[in-house]
């Protein structure tokens, strides 16, 4: 826990504005444990994304990056990725019991208390992202397969699915957590989808051997938010299930100045139900491509993950041979 006042005072540093609520402030103080924590967080919402996007000048390039290598460990052993995906599942169930749409898009504007008011532009930036999808493929001089069915990792509340449901025979809709995956179900129903929407519950990471093949796999700041060797079999499951001719978009953390990834720890940590943010190195991830026998259509950094001159986050469209 920290205090309320440091709160305050961080939305006024930030974000230059006084928070939402008290109760706003309150939730903040009773989970999050430290300042780091609390910036981190605020360095990493939507809000504070958009702020410099308004205020800045255009982006110089990064200097010459010198940061060390990090450490991040991987296993193979289906017990230990159990416990470890076992972390996750708990906090997004947590997430999606409390905050469903701010742990999507983490901006004060879509906390429950005033989601009312923002609905609509929350749902809107689900077809910018599918727009930004088809125009990568397009510069890559492809185009998605005739009736594909497309996985989608990491639904959430249905924000990007509707837009993928319009393009796309099926798309099977996976997310961890039942509260976000209820949500989904109900959003969309309005809608009326002419196309299939499978949701599935991913409570076992042994589940995504059932899910079948793919034309087209979709998934974007979610994979951030498992630990690496949970990261190293999503990726691996998507990939080959991906079939061959098809096109995969994902977005991934690649690297944090000074982070450090060990098993035995992180399962030995005491649970927290803020969201993790985890990276995973860009060396392991195009080994991983290689193996999966999938081409690199186009590599590019990004700002999911915020602006910093310490970490890299990576969008990649990738190719089946």
């Amino acid at each position: 826990m920290i205090r309320e006042e440091d709160v305050v005072y961080a939305y006024r540093f930030m974000f230059g504005r006084e928070p939402e609520s008290r109760e706003t402030v309150a939730q903040y103080a009773s989970q999050v444990n430290s300042l780091r924590e609390l910036r981190d967080l605020f360095l990493n919402s939507t809000e504070f994304k958009e702020l410099l996007d308004r205020n800045l000048p255009p982006r110089a390039p990064k200097p010459g990056f010198q940061g060390p290598p990090m450490h991040v460990e991987l296993t193979d052993d289906p017990a230990i990725l159990d416990a470890l995906f076992a972390k996750t599942v708990a906090q997004w169930q947590h997430l999606g019991q409390t905050e469903p749409y701010w742990s999507v898009l983490t901006s004060d504007r879509y906390f429950i208390e005033t989601f009312h008011q923002n609905r609509d532009a929350f749902f809107a930036t689900g077809e910018v992202e599918v727009q930004a999808f088809e125009s990568t493929v397009a510069r890559a001089g492809l185009s998605f397969p005739s009736n594909a069915r497309c996985l989608e990792l990491g639904c959430g509340v249905g924000r990007v699915t509707a837009a993928l449901a319009k393009r796309f025979t099926e798309v099977v809709a996976v997310d961890v957590s039942q509260p976000h995956l209820n949500i989904a179900k109900n959003e969309l129903a309005r809608l009326q989808p002419t196309n299939k929407i499978d949701y599935q519950q991913l409570n076992q990471l042994s589940q995504m051997q059932n899910l079948g093949s793919f034309d087209v796999v979709y998934t974007k700041i979610v994979l951030q938010h498992n630990p690496p060797p949970v990261i190293n079999y999503l990726l691996k499951s998507m990939l080959n299930s991906l079939n061959p001719g098809g096109i995969a978009l994902f977005q991934l953390p690649v690297y944090k100045a000074g982070y450090i990834f060990d098993i035995s720890k992180y399962l030995n940590k005491e649970h927290s139900e803020l969201m993790d943010m985890h990276y995973f190195p860009q060396t392991y991830l195009i080994k991983l491509l290689l193996n999966a026998n999938c081409s690199i259509q186009e590599l590019r950094e990004d700002d999911a993950i915020g602006i910093s001159m310490t970490s890299i986050s990576n969008s990649i469209l990738v190719f089946k041979n």
